[in-house]
């Protein structure tokens, strides 16, 4: 293969690797620059994040953060689909709901997970979390799949005598699964994001977690420790966003194949 046919096809990997390497090479002039303890290097940092990877807590860790974004992600898929399809069939009910969903999208997450922690254990404050951050992303791509729906098909299903309860699993969701996967899929990335943060403010009180390990570490101030769990947290995003990236091409050129036909 000639070099041009490699570039070509290989570019972007190669721009990507060596976007890793220039963070990594940030990271080390940064701690070198501030040479301090609470800023340790990546050849600090590295090794003891590979010792992290032998150790059973580690996993327990990444298990119960896992653990946590399944259910709230769940639980939002049920509560945005149930009502999505209400807001995408009913004008009038999506209008009553809108100020809930923007109350959603914009309430503090801090301030959330302080109420969730005086209210309720702090144990279910990544859950609740997760899910008021997911559950509008979900809700509205159901209402875009439903809309977006040609309203000729619609008709044709009237005319053929389809009653409600038939249209929506016959017709609507059918029609609208591509909006639907994309919005599961863009906020599986996002839940697990928020639900490391959720970890980390609620406190050593949480249940187990890549948070929770975090927050425990940065209490005694033992930095190379937080920056190694926090390298883990990262790689896990990392692959996450790229399983979900790959998702996205892959419902985006299903939908544009069902458009051409």
């Amino acid at each position: 293969m000639k070099f041009k046919d490699f570039y070509k096809k290989y570019h972007i990997v190669m721009f990507t690797i060596l976007g890793i390497v220039g963070v990594f090479l940030l990271w080390y002039l940064i701690a070198l620059i501030a040479n301090t303890t609470l800023m340790p290097g990546p050849e600090i940092v590295i090794p003891i994040f590979g010792k992290l990877l032998l150790e059973a807590n580690t996993y327990q860790a990444i298990g119960g953060t896992l653990l946590r974004l399944i259910i709230a992600i769940a639980l939002g898929s049920i509560f945005g689909l149930i009502l999505g399809i209400f807001g995408g069939l009913y004008p009038s009910f999506r209008a009553f709901i809108k100020p809930l969903i923007v109350v959603f999208r914009t309430i503090p997450t801090a301030a959330v997970i302080f109420i969730i922690i005086a209210l309720l254990r702090p144990m279910f404050a990544p859950v609740i979390i997760v899910f008021l951050i997911t559950f509008p992303i979900l809700y509205e791509s159901v209402v875009s799949g439903i809309s977006n729906i040609d309203q000729s098909i619609i008709d044709a299903s009237k005319i053929d005598g389809s009653n409600a309860f038939k249209s929506t699993f016959k017709l609507y969701l059918p029609l609208s699964k591509s909006y639907i996967l994309l919005g599961l899929v863009s906020s599986i990335g996002l839940g697990m994001k928020v639900s490391i943060m959720a970890e980390i403010l609620a406190g050593s009180e949480s249940e187990i977690g890549l948070g929770k390990m975090i927050q425990n570490a940065a209490t005694i101030a033992d930095m190379k420790n937080v920056l190694a769990y926090s390298l883990i947290a990262i790689i896990i995003i990392g692959l996450i966003d790229i399983a979900m990236y790959l998702l996205k091409k892959r419902f985006k050129k299903d939908s544009k194949v069902k458009i051409k036909k």
